[in-house]
């Protein structure tokens, strides 16, 4: 098995229709109160996002 890291240039138009069909199911997960309490148990794993100024 190959461990290299593969990777794949997308157009930006690519990028774009993605992030259309995507992004809408994600806002709706997070608004949820499943996505709510799964979003704080994360926090909780993840100390250092907590203050909100780190971004990956």
């Amino acid at each position: 098995m190959n461990n290299e890291l593969q990777t794949a240039e997308y157009s930006e138009e690519t990028l774009t229709l993605l992030a259309k069909a995507f992004v809408p199911d994600i806002i709706e997960f997070y608004n949820s109160e499943f996505g709510k309490q799964y979003y704080e148990k994360w926090l909780k794993a993840h100390p250092e996002y907590q203050d909100g100024k780190k971004i990956a």
